[in-house]
C-alpha cells in the first residue's frame, strides 16, 4: 500500500475455541447430588462425564448442616479406598472419596486430569469442611497423595500416607529433591510403615528431613508387616490426629466468607472483575485451608470460565511467590488435560502477573541422615536443588505439548518526530518469545527479521522499529513462539 505502514500478524497455532462451562455462583448453593447421608455410590462428574468417582457420605452429612471433613483416597491398582475406610469414616463422620482411575503405570497427565475433574465436581456439589480436606493412598497412591497436596496446596490440610514416599530415586545413600517438590507450610502427614517394608523404611528419614524444610508436620505409626495397608486399628488414630491437628474454622468464618462471596458476585455483575480477581488470589494466598479460600476458589472458577472477559483484565503484580505460581500452573495443567481451554487460557494469562521473589538458586545439602535399611552405611544425605523461575520449563512443556495459546493482540503507533513505529502487546501467556519481521512486497518478497530492542515486563512486550529510509510502504508482522526453557524434573522420576 502506498504511503502506509501495515502490520501483519503471524500466528503459529490454530484458533482457540473457548469451551464454556456453566458453574453456579459461589453464593447460590450446591448443585444437585444424588446421594444423601449414609449412602455410597458412583458419581459422574457434571463437567466431564467421562470421569466418575466413588463416594460415601457418613450419617451426619447434609447439604445445609455442619460441614464435615473429607478424605480423598487412591490405590495402586485403581478403584480408590472407600471400601477400606467406609466403616471408620462412618464412625468419625468423614466423607470418603475414591479417585478410581489413579493407579500405577498411569501417566501423570491422566492422574492430574482426574484429580482436576473430581475435585471440581465435589466442591460444587458436596458440603464439606474446607479446613479439613485430606488425601491418602497406599504405595503409589501415597506418592499420588503428595502430588495431590501440591496440586491443591491452598486447600489440602493433611495426608494419610501408607507404605509410600515422595517418589524421588536415590543414588546410593543420597536422595535428590527439587524446589518444585515443595508442599504448603503446616501440611500434616500421618505416615504408616510396616516394620519389614524396606522401601518405606529407607525413604522415610530422607522424606522427613526434606518435608521439614517445607514446614510440614509428620507423625509416624508403625505396624508388624510389610508393604501393605496398615491394620484397621490404625485408621481411626491417624484420621483423628489429622482432624484434631488441623487449624479449624473460626465461629463466623463460614458465614463471613459467604458474605464476601456474595459481595464478589455483585461486583462481578457491576464489571469489577479485576478487583474481585485480586481479592480471590489474595485470600487463597493469605488464608489457605479456610472457608475464605474455598469461596475464593469457587469464584476464581467462575471468573476463568469466560476467557473473553478475563483476557482484558490487568494482572500486573497479581501475586508473588512460588505457591502463587504453583496455583495457576497446576490449575492450567489440569484444565489443559481436560480440554478446558477457557480456564487454561485464563490461568496462563494470570501467570504473567506472578512475580517470583526471594527464590534461592543452588543446592541445599543435609547430611547425617541415619539409613535404616537397604544401603550398607549408617549415614546418608539429601540434596535439594532450587532455581528462580523454576516453572519456566514446565510452562514451555504446556505450550508445546498442548499447542494452545491465544493470538497476540498487537498495537502500534507512529512516532512522528523519529520516524519510528512503536509496537506493544499485552502478554496473554508466559514463555513466549516475540520477534518482528518485514517485507516490502507481499507477493514477490520474503519475510526478513527486523532487529529491535524489546522491553518485556512479563505482562507487556514493547519495541520500536526503525523504518527503512525513503520507503513509503511496507508490511510488518509479529512472530510468537514458545521460548525453550528447563525446569527441575517433574513429575517425580
Amino acid at each position: 500500500m502506498k504511503a502506509s505502514r501495515r502490520l501483519w500478524p503471524k500466528w503459529r497455532f490454530s484458533i482457540l475455541i473457548a469451551c464454556i462451562f456453566i458453574v453456579s455462583p459461589a453464593f447460590a448453593g450446591l448443585q444437585p447430588f444424588p446421594l444423601s447421608a449414609n449412602q455410597r455410590g458412583t458419581i459422574t462428574c457434571l463437567e466431564n462425564p467421562s470421569y466418575t468417582y466413588d463416594i460415601y457420605l457418613p450419617p451426619a452429612s447434609s447439604t445445609n448442616g455442619t460441614a464435615l471433613p473429607i478424605f480423598y483416597t487412591m490405590y495402586p491398582t485403581g478403584g480408590g479406598m472407600v471400601s477400606t475406610f467406609q466403616s471408620t469414616c462412618s464412625s468419625l463422620n468423614i466423607i470418603v472419596v475414591g479417585i478410581t482411575h489413579t493407579q500405577n503405570g498411569v501417566p501423570w497427565n491422566k492422574i492430574l486430569r482426574e484429580i482436576y475433574a473430581v475435585t471440581r465436581d465435589v466442591r460444587q456439589r458436596v458440603l464439606y469442611d474446607p479446613t479439613a480436606e485430606f488425601v491418602g493412598g497406599l504405595s503409589g497412591g501415597g506418592e499420588c497423595s503428595y502430588m495431590f497436596s501440591r496440586f491443591r496446596a491452598q486447600h489440602v490440610a493433611g495426608l494419610f500416607e501408607m507404605a509410600g514416599w515422595l517418589g524421588r530415586i536415590n543414588s546410593g545413600a543420597s536422595v535428590q529433591y527439587y524446589g518444585t517438590d515443595r508442599v504448603q507450610t503446616n501440611l500434616l502427614i500421618a505416615r504408616t510403615t510396616g516394620t519389614s517394608d524396606t522401601g518405606a523404611t529407607f525413604y522415610n528419614p530422607f522424606d522427613s528431613n526434606y518435608l521439614a524444610t517445607c514446614g510440614a508436620v509428620v507423625k509416624d505409626w508403625s505396624f508388624s508387616g510389610g508393604h501393605a495397608v496398615p491394620p484397621s486399628s490404625l485408621f481411626s488414630p491417624c484420621l483423628s490426629w489429622l482432624v484434631s491437628q488441623r487449624i479449624p474454622a473460626g465461629p463466623n468464618d463460614q458465614s463471613n466468607a459467604l458474605v464476601l462471596a456474595t459481595d464478589w458476585q455483585s461486583r462481578i455483575t457491576a464489571g469489577q472483575q479485576e478487583s474481585v480477581l485480586r481479592e480471590c488470589v489474595s485470600n487463597l494466598m493469605l488464608y489457605p485451608r479456610s472457608w475464605f479460600a474455598y469461596q475464593a476458589q469457587l469464584t476464581l472458577d467462575q471468573l476463568m470460565t469466560n476467557y473473553t472477559a478475563f483476557r482484558p483484565l490487568n494482572v500486573s503484580n497479581l501475586a508473588q511467590g512460588d505457591f502463587a505460581s504453583d496455583l495457576f500452573f497446576y490449575y492450567a495443567f489440569g484444565a489443559a488435560t481436560n480440554a478446558d481451554w477457557s480456564r487454561y487460557s485464563s490461568c496462563m494469562k494470570a501467570l504473567t502477573g506472578i512475580t517470583v521473589t526471594n527464590d534461592f538458586d543452588g543446592i541445599t545439602t543435609i547430611n547425617g541422615i541415619v539409613v535404616t535399611a537397604g544401603i550398607p552405611t549408617t549415614n546418608g544425605s539429601i540434596y535439594i536443588t532450587t532455581a528462580n523461575g523454576d516453572r519456566a520449563g514446565d510452562i514451555y512443556s504446556l505450550l508445546t505439548n498442548y499447542n494452545h495459546y491465544p493470538f497476540p493482540q498487537l498495537q502500534c503507533s507512529m512516532a512522528q518526530t523519529t520516524g519510528q513505529m512503536n509496537l506493544w502487546l499485552c502478554e496473554d501467556t508466559p514463555g513466549l518469545a516475540y520477534s518482528v519481521q518485514s517485507r516490502s512486497d507481499l507477493v514477490n518478497d520474503i519475510w526478513q527479521g527486523v532487529p529491535v530492542t524489546a522491553v518485556d515486563t512479563n505482562t507487556i512486550w514493547s519495541a520500536s522499529v526503525n523504518l527503512s529510509p525513503g520507503a513509503d510502504s511496507g508490511y510488518y508482522r509479529i512472530s510468537a513462539a514458545p521460548s525453550p526453557a528447563t525446569s527441575p524434573p517433574w513429575p517425580p522420576q
